[in-house]
């Protein structure tokens, strides 16, 4: 007989969903974890949010809370899928995400199973995550080296979290990391900076950088590189102009001119870095809120007191037809001038969402000397070596 019980409730109700947005910051201060910053609450609640989340249109999520027997949260999770990503695999994949939990290996377990039972129940033979319903690309996989301060955009979790997905049952599927790259000058920056020359005498390229003013031009040029780019991968929909400009505007407090800027070939759309401040110090006093007066606060730290140093390689890429042109080395190098020639006081960029799929990244990272800062890796559970496991342990028992 199990000593501990546990009530799991659907989040249908207002007050159910300000428990989704707050169990995670319980969680984390009984624990005493200083570096975890609370993801302002705005964000979380667009993933769910039809009117912002073109996925949800397509497809469908839900979640659940999980109590103990004294009524007390201990955990979280997400799960959904869309029909567009269904149709282009075999076997049909759902997704979890915003998993949340003490460390207790059966309290994990039945948040995984509801998910599990939920996207059986919708046809799906597997589930893939951490994801946050295509973000774009924010606060996917888990922590598993380098539990350092997070960087904005990117999740930090308990590192018992890698424990739990992997005693359930779970496969890690992909890995991609988060590097610190210095700012400062350096024989590595002239280096890459060579490699450079022969782009800056193609008359075909040219640079943009991106101007509120000319917004939704550069939102449809923003929406061209990253279908090409990112479109493909798991947990990642594709690209509107709108969701591109919404986005920017979500930014709009913290963009700095001159590190979002754009690669054209003969007037096309072939490449982008979007850099911003990572403002995770100052949101951190937030704790998940984000009122006029927030927006306030954190313009003021950004632009008037200057009071982040870093910046936020939060996405970038480069079309795949332009690969082996060295516009990977051009993006960094071009972020590297411009701070310089503004005199913009950042001296360190971490590079977040570096994987194996792009190699002449990884390369310039390497010739700049970059030093791992995160890995992160995403899992898979298969259904029927689940539903196998259990029939063993049923004959065994």
């Amino acid at each position: 007989m199990e000593l501990i019980m546990y009530h799991l409730v659907e989040v249908k109700t207002k007050k159910q969903e300000e428990a989704f947005l707050k169990i995670p910051a319980l969680l984390y201060e009984v624990n005493e974890e200083t570096k975890w910053v609370s993801p302002l609450f705005s964000d979380t609640k667009s993933f769910f949010d039809v009117r912002k989340n073109p996925l949800l249109k397509d497809g469908e999520a839900n979640r659940w809370l999980l109590y103990d027997v004294n009524k007390h949260p201990i955990g979280r999770i997400a799960a959904f899928y869309w029909n567009k990503t269904i149709g282009k695999q075999d076997p049909r994949m759902g997704y979890f995400g915003f998993f949340e939990c003490a460390e207790d290996k059966r309290g994990a377990e039945r948040l995984f199973k509801i998910a599990m039972e939920w996207l059986l129940s919708k046809g799906m033979k597997g589930m893939q995550g951490p994801f946050h319903l295509g973000g774009p690309g924010f606060f996917i996989g888990s922590l598993i080296r380098g539990f350092f301060e997070p960087v904005y955009g990117v999740p930090y979790n308990f590192s018992f979290y890698n424990d739990l997905f992997l005693n359930y049952g779970f496969n890690d599927v992909s890995k991609f990391e988060t590097y610190r790259i210095s700012l400062s000058d350096s024989l590595n920056w002239k280096f890459v900076g060579k490699k450079t020359n022969r782009f800056y005498h193609d008359l075909r390229y040219h640079i943009e950088f991106y101007n509120h003013k000319n917004g939704k031009k550069y939102a449809e040029d923003f929406a061209v590189v990253f279908n090409k780019v990112w479109a493909g991968f798991p947990g990642m929909a594709a690209m509107t102009p709108q969701r591109a400009m919404d986005r920017f505007r979500l930014l709009r407090p913290v963009l700095v001119k001159k590190t979002i800027f754009f690669i054209y070939f003969e007037n096309t759309p072939v490449a982008f870095l979007v850099a911003v401040p990572d403002i995770h110090e100052v949101i951190r006093k937030f704790k998940g809120k984000y009122n006029i007066f927030d927006k306030v606060r954190l313009w003021l730290a950004v632009n008037v007191f200057k009071k982040v140093n870093t910046l936020s390689g939060l996405i970038y890429g480069v079309a795949p037809e332009h690969r082996g042109k060295e516009l990977e080395a051009v993006l960094f190098y071009t972020l590297k001038k411009q701070i310089k020639q503004n005199k913009l006081k950042y001296r360190e960029l971490k590079l977040s969402r570096v994987g194996d799929f792009a190699p002449d990244t990884k390369k310039i990272i390497e010739q700049l000397d970059g030093r791992l800062y995160h890995l992160y890796v995403t899992y898979q559970l298969m259904f029927d070596e689940v539903e196998k496991r259990n029939r063993k342990t049923d004959v065994a028992s």
